[in-house]
């Protein structure tokens, strides 16, 4: 019998633990734009997966709230697995009605907004004395940034209170409520697994340390991103954790633009965290990638899991590839080689024949990562362009792309279309076939580029010169000349002679592979 008991007990205490992690969260809201805006960097940036939200207007005689204009913020809590709720009370005073909700609620939060920069100190000091001390005041500015979060000093109601189990108080109206309450919105997710972030808001300190101030309009498009379950928005802990704090150990890959880091999640999975380095285009080079991955389905192109934008970094979360075809194109087999050369093909006609047609900008050989079994995976779609037309010749001011690939109308004149991407896979082929870099930097080089070098020698039909001695003559001769020949069409100078992408798959010998 004591055993059961004691069992018994573990259980309950157990069950306790677990509750106390589903936190209630309170929003004090009033009839203007910036309390939404305040409310959805809220669900953003403090709220976690299985929190509670109640959203509370104290309304006025002269008021015209509306409480059928959060749909984003409803969408928002359904993709996070957060409960949702809206209620408009009754009152004179804010403080009193907010504090009350608080207390019958068991809020451990209560975020109100502040249209001075600097809240006054007599007006915190009135809140934190109306507030339990197991409540946490947040003060947010109209961007949502935190002004102020203390623990309230109010000794009126037990403490102990909060830490009792109260799942009737979140999916229902409490019978203690005033009757100058009436709640009018109620959405409510699927239950929440346990919630694995800390309650704390602390940040850890890790490596990416930046000041970045994120722009309204980015959070908005996030918002709606988010809220049509197109990836999930982590949090820098969740992926701090995630990759050892960002350890060097953890480090796989550095470019221009980014750092990547081996990641795994919460759930087991692996995968790769790509941080942007601070920059005038990292905003809109990180929006445009999330963006367009986030609508993008095909096996040859990167999966989106999802991605993290905060005041420390902008990261991209894909999954895990173990190389690119930079660092392992002379072990490849004639095979392999051919079906990457397939895959990356049909990546570039998907892409092009998408509405409006999406232009890559940036294929070379290290954007094409492998999977284990040797598929091609297109990646790196931060300068990617969606093009209802081809853009009118102009000198360009900032080019973007890596030397060697990058077709002459582009480099010279700016001009984007989808041939700029087919000149890029012509220089790929090039790389599979001949097993050379696109641009040469050892001094034992006849050229510092690979295209003049092949197309010299294609041109006088000195096909032999051009094969990688690596393969050992272990290759089938129709597949090579085909390969030649597509190389050689896709880099014709000429953007309007080149073929489309559907031309240089249908072409292939190679799709029988697919």
């Amino acid at each position: 019998m004591d055993g059961n008991l004691r069992k018994s007990r573990r259980i309950f205490s157990w069950l306790g633990r677990r509750e106390v992690n589903k936190r209630r969260i309170i929003v004090g809201l009033k009839s203007d734009n910036y309390s939404r805006e305040m409310l959805l960097r809220l669900l953003h940036f403090v709220v976690v997966r299985g929190d509670s939200v109640l959203a509370v207007h104290v309304q006025k005689s002269d008021d015209s709230f509306d409480p059928n204009m959060f749909h984003i913020h409803e969408d928002l809590c359904k993709s996070k697995q957060v409960d949702f709720e809206v209620k408009i009370c009754s009152g004179s005073c804010h403080i009193t009605e907010l504090s009350h909700q608080v207390r019958i609620t068991f809020a451990t939060i209560l975020a109100v907004g502040c249209s001075d920069k600097c809240p006054k100190n007599p007006t915190i000091s009135k809140w934190l004395k109306a507030l339990p001390p197991t409540c946490k005041l947040l003060i947010m500015d109209n961007g949502g940034k935190i002004l102020c979060q203390e623990m309230g000093t109010s000794q009126e109601g037990s403490c102990s209170k909060v830490l009792q189990p109260s799942i009737s108080s979140l999916s229902e109206p409490s019978t203690h409520d005033r009757s100058g309450t009436r709640p009018l919105i109620r959405k409510s997710s699927s239950m929440p697994s346990p919630s694995t972030a800390s309650t704390s808001q602390q940040t850890t300190t890790a490596k990416p340390e930046n000041n970045i101030n994120i722009s309204p309009k980015l959070f908005h498009r996030l918002a709606m991103l988010e809220a049509k379950g197109y990836g999930r928005h982590f949090t820098f802990e969740e992926l701090n954790c995630a990759t050892k704090n960002f350890g060097r150990n953890m480090l796989i890959g550095e470019g221009a633009h980014s750092l990547v880091y081996k990641a795994v999640l919460e759930n087991g999975q692996a995968a790769a965290v790509r941080v942007l380095k601070t920059s005038q285009y990292s905003e809109e080079l990180f929006f445009r990638e999330v963006e367009i991955l986030s609508g993008l389905r095909h096996d040859n192109i990167i999966q989106l899991i999802g991605f993290c934008c905060c005041k420390k970094m902008y990261a991209i979360v894909y999954n895990l590839l173990n190389s690119s075809l930079k660092q392992r194109v002379n072990q490849l087999k004639w095979s392999e080689r051919m079906q990457l050369a397939v895959g990356v093909a049909k990546a570039l006609e998907y892409l092009h024949s998408c509405n409006p047609p999406i232009v890559h900008k940036d294929v070379n050989s290290s954007n094409i990562l492998l999977s284990e079994d040797g598929k091609p995976q297109l990646s790196e779609f931060g300068v990617a362009t969606p093009t209802h037309q081809p853009s009118p010749p102009k000198k360009p001011i900032h080019v973007i792309g890596r030397s060697g690939y990058l077709a002459p109308e582009y480099v010279m004149y700016g001009k984007v279309d989808e041939k700029i991407d087919v000149y890029s896979y012509g220089v790929v082929l090039l790389e599979l076939i001949t097993g050379k870099a696109a641009f040469q930097t050892s001094p034992v080089s006849n050229q510092e580029s690979l295209v003049p070098w092949a197309r010299s020698l294609l041109h006088c039909g000195q096909y032999e010169r051009l094969i990688d001695p690596n393969l050992k003559e272990d290759y089938n001769k129709d597949e090579m000349r085909t390969l030649m020949i597509a190389a050689r069409l896709c880099l014709l100078h000429s953007s309007s002679r080149r073929p489309t992408m559907k031309t240089v798959r249908i072409n292939s010998p190679c799709d029988k592979m697919s």
